[in-house]
């Protein structure tokens, strides 16, 4: 009984709470409260002079146990959210002792509890228009990739260390970028062409990091939502993490 109270306390019904379990991990070195906001898998990318960085989830709370107290202050403040009833971006301002990062996070709605599924941060990052133009032809080339089933240009918009995921019966599915070129080849030998026509997209940008959403309808009238981060890494701007969800 004790362990489901402790759960039910825990659990994110938006976007908002994961976020805000996120702000009080980071105020606290709370272990359990980092376990409430991120899903298991998530990655943080955080990029600056020494290049980019990559932490994953055990690395982040063994760093947190071993932290002393953080300075103050603390705080992660979300500047902009665009949901819809199963995913999410956000960009939070995180202020962390006398550093203000720019942290982006991708979310999904997993069997009712919203978890972090992917994060980028830069300390002292500043709207960008040139990198927002950037950020838009990655999403170009990702679309071109999906008409024409291309492996190649699939590859010049997705990193290869990045995450491909959806949401199925509530539950977070992913796959490497490898087995989607599979997936893309396979497709194109039973049908080069695949007209898909945008419908809308959204494009913010920080410094080096940003995050898009775009959304697209095929042929057989299905519309699909997909949402991403964007990080420039030393071959161009690329998706580090993409989470993609059909009507």
């Amino acid at each position: 009984m004790m362990a489901l109270a402790v759960s039910l306390v825990l659990a994110n019904a938006t976007p908002q709470a994961a976020i805000a379990a996120y702000g009080r991990a980071m105020e606290t070195n709370n272990v359990a409260e980092m376990s409430a906001a991120f899903q298991p898998s998530a990655i943080m990318y955080c990029t600056g002079p020494e290049g980019v960085r990559a932490t994953y989830q055990s690395q982040w709370k063994a760093r947190l146990r071993a932290a002393p107290p953080p300075e103050a202050p603390v705080s992660t403040t979300i500047e902009w959210l665009d949901a819809d009833q199963t995913t999410a971006v956000a960009r939070a301002a995180a202020v962390r002792g006398t550093r203000t990062f720019a942290d982006y996070l991708l979310l999904a709605r997993l069997g009712g509890d919203w978890k972090i599924v992917g994060k980028l941060c830069q300390a002292g990052a500043a709207a960008d228009p040139v990198a927002e133009a950037a950020i838009g032809a990655v999403i170009d080339a990702k679309l071109a990739s999906d008409r024409h089933w291309d492996p190649d240009l699939l590859l010049k918009s997705i990193d290869p260390r990045a995450l491909v995921m959806t949401v199925e019966d509530g539950q977070l599915v992913a796959a490497s970028v490898a087995e989607w070129q599979a997936r893309y080849a396979e497709r194109r030998v039973a049908s080069p062409d695949n007209p898909v026509v945008e419908i809308d997209r959204k494009v913010d940008a920080r410094g080096s990091i940003g995050v898009a959403r775009w959304s697209f309808r095929t042929p057989a009238g299905r519309t699909w939502t997909d949402r991403a981060l964007v990080l420039k890494t030393d071959q161009g701007w690329r998706m580090m993490a993409l989470l993609f969800v059909g009507d």
